[in-house]
């Protein structure tokens, strides 16, 4: 069974206890389980450098100096051609209609916003924390409807982490509520 497979079971199963009638704390702690397992199996697919698709089954490939993470049907395109014709990106044009001026290149460096992705492995790399638990508190941190202080939101999700049975200790739950906040 595949990782798709393995994703496609876990939200059936949820898909289940959602349509419950009466769902159960025990019901929500198997939800927050087969969420995990599907994060788990979504961070496992790997895509493909020339067409994009996600696939589990990913080779590394090199051809004339050229090297690419290709899927099934790439690789054997690349291996008739005998090159990888990588694609350049394509540039993403924005969909509304008013045009904004292009700013004027500065010496400057402009530092772009971290991702998710990058910020949830920072505070996995500085808390030790599981980086599956770093998504959980990042959306318990998300999730709450006004702005609160530093310390009320500290309250606020060692309480969620206690509901959610999650085992993090008291100093790196701080660290990662205090990196997460001011992200």
């Amino acid at each position: 069974m595949g990782k798709l497979d393995n994703i496609e079971n876990s939200a059936q199963k949820l898909i289940v206890l959602c349509q419950k009638e009466k769902p159960t704390k025990t019901d929500k702690q198997k939800m927050l389980a087969l969420h995990a397992e599907i994060l788990e199996g979504i961070e496992g697919l790997t895509e493909c450098e020339l067409c994009g698709t996600i696939s589990e089954v990913i080779v590394t490939m090199t051809l004339a100096d050229v090297t690419a993470k290709l899927c099934k049907e790439c690789g054997v395109k690349a291996l008739d051609v005998g090159k990888i014709q990588k694609s350049t990106p394509r540039k993403r044009t924005r969909s509304t209609k008013t045009a904004k001026p292009t700013p004027k290149k500065s010496d400057k460096k402009v530092e772009e916003p971290e991702t998710p992705a990058e910020l949830h492995a920072r505070v996995e790399e500085q808390t030790g924390i599981k980086k599956t638990e770093v998504k959980r508190l990042h959306k318990i941190i998300e999730d709450i409807a006004t702005p609160m202080n530093l310390e009320n939101t500290l309250t606020y999700v060692k309480r969620e982490v206690e509901n959610a049975k999650l085992k993090v200790e008291e100093k790196a739950l701080e660290k990662a509520v205090d990196i997460l906040t001011t992200a």
